[in-house]
């Protein structure tokens, strides 16, 4: 899979394995008019990315990406910048968007009209699958966005470790081009960030679906104290809204 897809997202995925490397994902999650949200994609594209890709180029940060919502709740996009830790990722959002406001007022401004309210996280990359098929970029993302037991949560990454060998499985198998498991550690209410990686819609769902059933049927104790640790959850389906040759 090319990098840069993979950095997306959502997502933020630059090694592949189930002993991620430290890596952390800062999401800014935007509700958007739905009348005019194509040309907040227009202006993000075509203005504000080359901010965002020039601190990917100056190899401050390891990759950006724009989202877009596909099927899920609120969020219409998002908005990611991934680093190798939180100072670095928090640092660079910080001067991103100063430098997309003191360089294209206009259309920063117009932006934020049309996506006028947003949720912020940072996430920490906790454990990640190897990708089998460096030509084939994913298009689809499904992410399962949890809340947990802050008490018990660090149970919960113990279990995915253990869940892995499933996900693995299907990524090998085809059925999958990718998964990731993410940690809180700034924003709202959720705890847990799942995100699975496929060509299209169809079958990010329906390889999320064999994953399912198969740790259902072959593994119910984890999957029994999995949920009893992360009981609710909302699943969000985005699609690559980059448009340049990278994604």
């Amino acid at each position: 899979m090319r990098r840069q897809a993979l950095l997306l997202l959502i997502m933020g995925i630059v090694a592949f394995s189930s002993e991620a490397q430290a890596q952390s994902l800062v999401g800014t999650y935007y509700r958007c008019s739905t009348a005019d949200e194509g040309e907040a994609d227009f202006i993000m594209n075509q203005v504000l990315g080359d901010v965002y890709q020039r601190h990917v180029d100056s190899g401050e940060i390891l990759g950006w990406g724009w989202v877009e919502h596909q099927a899920g709740g609120a969020w219409r996009r998002i908005a990611t910048i991934t680093g190798a830790d939180r100072t670095t990722a928090m640092t660079a959002w910080g001067q991103i968007v100063n430098e997309m406001e003191d360089e294209h007022p206009n259309a920063f401004h117009r932006f934020q009209e049309i996506c006028d309210s947003h949720d912020d996280y940072v996430w920490n990359l906790v454990a990640s699958s190897e990708g089998t098929d460096a030509a084939a970029t994913p298009n689809a993302w499904l992410s399962t966005y949890y809340t947990c037991d802050q008490v018990t949560e660090s149970r919960a990454d113990e279990l995915q470790q253990e869940i892995a060998a499933v996900y693995d499985k299907h990524v090998a198998a085809g059925h999958l081009g990718g998964w990731a498991w993410y940690a809180h550690d700034l924003g709202g209410r959720f705890r847990r960030l799942l995100t699975v990686l496929a060509a299209d819609d169809f079958d990010v769902l329906d390889g999320r679906d064999m994953v399912i059933d198969e740790l259902q049927a072959d593994h119910p104790d984890l999957a029994a104290e999995f949920s009893s640790i992360c009981g609710g959850h909302v699943d969000y389906l985005w699609a690559n809204g980059r448009s340049d040759g990278d994604n």
